[in-house]
């Protein structure tokens, strides 16, 4: 249940009478707090409420799956005037995408705004099934965005058309169509296959940054050397000296005023 007043906290017996069967458990949550610094709990204790608050949501559990179809007949039903949204918890992937057929998103509402300032608003375009807008879980502030499902997808068309006029309290609104859920999945596995098969394809044609490890030892062996490669100097081979002309023939004059020829490793450059 959805858009219930801060004052409406009926009892079980209440809603065992109105719905034809028993309840396991009735929970009220989104209960806008006065003191942030204090905590949630600290003020549902001492009962400190925020009293500018609208509206809040309570979660109800049958005992018998019959009372699930009386529950969602009073969907739209007005409580101390306030329509209230009453819908499923778990849905099937069918109903999730009739939901998104017959659902658009509306953005740049005044966080003032309440559900019934945005169904007036729309109500031109059709019946209308129920209008979610977003809160703050402490605050119960709306953050600017929701959603409205129309009875059939006529409303979503007629919605289309005037999008451009829509204001609720002298702002325009933004209004799309939805996206379920299921699209949305189907998208980002389509986008993480298609990046799988681009890598595949780089690695394939050797065009791209990462190939595999097998591939490169292949080139290995093709790769050149390079020229610039240090050579310890301990290592590098001895040359042997060439000898200028004038130094060559001192050395023959000292050998043979010794009576000895010269070696064979000295001999005189060409030049």
């Amino acid at each position: 249940l959805e858009g219930l007043c801060q004052e409406t906290c009926r009892g079980s017996s209440g809603i065992n009478a109105e719905y034809g069967g028993k309840i396991d458990s009735l929970r009220f949550r989104s209960v806008a707090i006065s003191d942030l610094k204090l905590g949630r709990k600290v003020c549902l204790k001492a009962n400190k409420i925020n009293e500018n608050a609208s509206n809040k949501n309570a979660y109800i559990v049958f005992e018998h799956e019959e009372c699930l179809d009386k529950a969602l007949s009073k969907n739209g039903t007005k409580v101390d005037e306030h329509c209230i949204r009453v819908d499923k918890v778990v849905k099937s992937k069918q109903e999730v995408k009739d939901d998104s057929k017959n659902s658009i998103f509306i953005g740049n509402i005044p966080f003032a705004a309440t559900e019934e300032e945005v169904r007036a608003a729309l109500v031109q375009c059709g019946d209308i099934e129920y209008v979610r807008l977003l809160r703050d879980a402490k605050t119960n502030i709306g953050k600017g965005f929701g959603y409205v499902k129309f009875v059939d997808s006529s409303g979503v068309m007629f919605a289309m058309k005037i999008k451009d006029n829509v204001e609720v309290n002298g702002r325009k609104l933004r209004i799309q169509r939805c996206k379920s859920k299921i699209t949305l999945e189907n998208t980002k596995k389509a986008k993480v296959l298609k990046a799988k098969k681009k890598e595949e394809a780089q690695k394939a044609s050797f065009r791209g940054r990462k190939s595999k490890s097998s591939d490169k030892s292949a080139f290995q062996s093709t790769k050149p050397k390079s020229r610039n490669k240090k050579v310890d100097p301990e290592k590098r081979p001895k040359k042997n000296k060439v000898m200028s002309k004038h130094k060559f023939d001192k050395k023959v004059n000292k050998a043979s005023k010794k009576g000895g020829p010269p070696s064979k490793k000295a001999r005189p450059d060409k030049k």
